[in-house]
């Protein structure tokens, strides 16, 4: 292992270990300006980012202009790591959060202060929310960018991608971190990579990119009923991954840390003979629609998620009213708290807020101390959850939202995770699932992931599909070459 000392800049006197994978990404990064560190969840993408800032900063005699644009969760991790491993004053580390008017200030103070050279955190909505701010970002002029999370960019057309692209393309050093570059499409790189080299890799105009490597399936469909499938040329798979890994490294938990076993089991419940009809009809329903010529997305999206209301306990209908409905997944959920909880904390996911209510109800009438995170508590309550989940041991349930707080959170004091609802989201899959299995949850003899699945429903084809997606992904990033690419 790496011990570090006061030769990088910005050090504390203390030692600290590098994984291997950190070395070998530490070593690469800092001979180039701009690089992806597409590392799982858990495995230290920010202590090993810090590292490669410290060596720019070294390389230039000073802390440069950096921002690190981050999802609003961890923005606060972020300053935390970097009083952690580094000794650059926290007064150069601004967490920009707040009211727009507050962050414009904080920056106008800091230039004042300190002259550009600090750094700054702040959440990728705040961008596009206030063009004072936005311009503001633009005037500091940050030479070092890091876009954690980068998957949030992977949309060409939004205005959350323009913003950042934009900043990157007057940055020097540019840094992506994700563990989950694609997610829906190897499609989904180009837009990542395009703020990472400004197109050097792949060009900077998605349609040209996409016509050299992708091909519509349903081309050749007629007119009024075609919708495109773009899929990947067979023949494109090497020179992508290739593409990718020339300026980038790969970092598999299950490869690079010394984890307990990730169990996975799916609990299969029935719906009640009364809400199995009402399925039955409202799926009839949905099938006689797809099969209308004149189908659109937004129909077929709308017709989803009234049956994943519906597998869930509840439905919603156009006049937003819900109906509760008897869920076998409370049952389910009943009978595994009382058996885990005597012994091990629980992360239990919902994707709909009306499940919380359901499983508050269970761990009330268990007697079971619980927390919450989920859109409807404010960000200061979720950060207090996460502390009482992870220091108190009365605390023995989680309840969170895969979306809400999914990312960059640690819960490994949870042995287990149980999905009690799910969306066809990879990103909030994924990362939900690496809460508590990361560095860290070696205290436990394994991890343990339930998914409570409603038998026979489009509970079964969500999780078929993110297995799919999975699958997809994994081809496109697997290192085909025998040895990686060396960086250009």
């Amino acid at each position: 292992m790496l011990k570090a000392g006061i030769s990088l800049y910005g050090l504390n006197m203390i030692d600290f270990k590098l994984w291997d994978h950190q070395k070998e990404t530490l070593l690469k990064a800092v001979q180039v300006k701009e690089f992806a560190l597409l590392h799982d969840c858990g495995t230290g993408k920010t202590l090993t980012t810090i590292q490669i800032l410290r060596s720019v900063y070294k390389k230039n005699g000073r802390i440069l202009p950096t921002l690190i644009v981050c999802p609003v969760i961890i923005i606060h991790n972020w300053k935390e790591e970097w009083e952690k491993f580094s000794n650059v004053p926290s007064d150069r580390i601004l967490t920009l959060t707040g009211p727009c008017k507050k962050r414009v200030l904080q920056l106008k103070n800091a230039n004042e202060n300190f002259g550009p050279n600090f750094i700054a955190i702040t959440n990728y909505e705040s961008l596009v929310a206030s063009p004072d701010f936005f311009f503001s970002i633009l005037d500091w002029r940050p030479r070092c960018l890091v876009i954690d999370e980068s998957q949030r960019i992977k949309s060409h057309t939004s205005k959350r991608t323009k913003c950042v692209t934009r900043i990157a393309d007057e940055a020097q050093y540019k840094y992506l971190l994700t563990g989950t570059p694609i997610l829906n499409s190897p499609m989904d790189i180009f837009s990542q990579y395009r703020a990472l080299d400004n197109g050097k890799t792949f060009g900077k105009n998605f349609f040209s990119f996409r016509a050299k490597y992708f091909y519509d399936k349903n081309k050749y469909m007629p007119s009024h009923i075609h919708f495109p499938d773009w899929r990947i040329n067979p023949e494109s798979f090497q020179e992508i991954n290739e593409l990718i890994y020339s300026k980038a490294t790969r970092a598999v938990k299950e490869e690079c840390l010394d984890l307990p076993p990730l169990v996975k089991q799916r609990i299969y419940v029935e719906l009640s003979p009364k809400v199995a009809k009402a399925y039955k009809s409202m799926l009839d329903h949905f099938v006689a629609v797809l099969e209308d010529s004149v189908v659109t997305a937004d129909i077929a999206l709308v017709k989803t998620i009234r049956l994943l209301q519906l597998v869930n306990g509840f439905l919603k209908d156009e006049d937003g009213k819900i109906t509760e409905i008897d869920s076998p997944k409370k049952l389910a959920l009943q009978e595994l708290l009382q058996d885990i909880t005597p012994h091990s904390k629980v992360i239990v996911w919902a994707a709909f807020k009306q499940n919380y209510t359901q499983i508050r109800e269970v761990c009330e009438k268990l007697k079971i101390k619980y927390v919450e995170a989920h859109g409807g508590i404010s960000n200061t309550l979720k950060y207090d959850a996460v502390y009482a989940f992870n220091n108190c041991p009365d605390t023995k349930v989680f309840i969170g939202h895969p979306g809400s707080l999914g990312i960059g959170i640690n819960l490994v004091p949870a042995s287990y995770s149980i999905y009690f609802s799910r969306t066809f989201n990879l990103e909030h899959d994924l990362q939900s699932e690496a809460r508590n299995y990361r560095g860290g949850s070696e205290i436990h003899k394994k991890v343990t992931r339930i998914d409570l699945v409603t038998k026979g429903t489009i509970d079964e084809l969500v999780l078929q599909a993110l297995d799919n997606k999975i699958e997809s992904a994994e081809k496109i990033l697997q290192i085909i070459v025998d040895s990686a690419v060396e960086v250009r």
